[in-house]
């Protein structure tokens, strides 16, 4: 299909490279989206099946990838708008995993895994938070978290998409392990790709926080962090290319040569509940 200046325009598709592209739903994956998703998924290639929550799913991606990995699935999405565009993109896909709003009251220790994807740093109370998700947890659950990594890496992106931190590698560790977690494993993702368009991208940012209103609490702008995909949707062609998809396996290498060091962007832990 193709729009009216001739390019290319993807219906809903799931393609074994990038997972699910909607761009005429607004949706489409972004590079540190990408990166992140190569690692996860090779994390649940450990996991057995099981029932699945993701805290925060935004637009859905992910569920859909779990749901194709034969995990019964539900997203927990507090942003309605959000929460809308991930049940609409399931039922495109033909899914029929779960979408709500706001967690069960019967979700004590229900769930063999809970998925927490760059959600953590958005929520001002992190230990409580993380207390709450590992509650959800049965015994010898799995807890599949990442974060951005290194707080002296604070930047406008991070404003712009409502954090309230960064996390060290020390620090992140030993909350994680207050919580009655055993940790799997610790990996630093995203070198050197991820860290080249955070750098690049501070300029971008500078200017979307100027055009962007007066309210810059972090939970207004979470809420439409995971779905305000607007530059993406016009770029990604370039990422669609036979050049663009070689690139990125490139970076899929470099970035498992980089993963115990402590270069990337970001953290990825798998830990299960004790």
């Amino acid at each position: 299909m193709k729009n009216v200046s001739g390019t290319v325009v993807h219906p809903v598709e799931i393609d074994p490279f990038f997972g699910l592209v909607a761009p005429l739903q607004g949706w489409v994956p972004p590079l540190r989206y990408l990166l992140r998703r190569t690692r996860i998924l090779s994390l649940f290639e450990t996991i057995a099946q099981t029932n699945l929550l993701e805290v925060g799913c935004g637009a859905g991606a992910l569920l859909v990838d779990f749901s194709l990995h034969g995990f019964a699935c539900t997203g927990l999405e507090p942003s309605t708008s959000a929460a809308v565009i991930a049940r609409r993109l399931a039922s495109i896909a033909g899914e029929n995993y779960r979408v709500v709003t706001e967690p069960d009251l019967n979700w004590a220790g229900f769930f063999g895994v809970v998925c927490a994807l760059d959600v953590l740093e958005h929520v001002e109370d992190d230990d409580a938070t993380l207390a709450q998700w590992c509650s959800w947890l049965r015994p010898g659950g799995k807890l599949v978290i990442s974060v951005p990594a290194h707080k002296d890496r604070w930047g406008p992106g991070d404003v712009w998409a409502g954090h309230y931190r960064r996390y060290d590698h020390a620090p992140f560790q030993k909350l994680l392990l207050s919580q009655g977690l055993r940790i799997e494993h610790f990996e630093c993702y995203g070198f050197p790709l991820a860290n080249i368009t955070e750098w690049v991208g501070k300029r971008t940012y500078r200017r979307l926080l100027a055009q962007r209103n007066s309210d810059t609490r972090p939970e207004v702008a979470s809420a439409e962090s995971g779905i305000q995909r607007d530059a993406y949707l016009k770029n990604f062609h370039t990422i669609d290319s036979v050049a663009g998809r070689f690139a990125l396996r490139v970076n899929y290498v470099l970035q498992r040569m980089a993963l115990k060091t402590n270069l990337g962007s970001g953290y990825l832990v798998l830990a299960t509940k004790l």
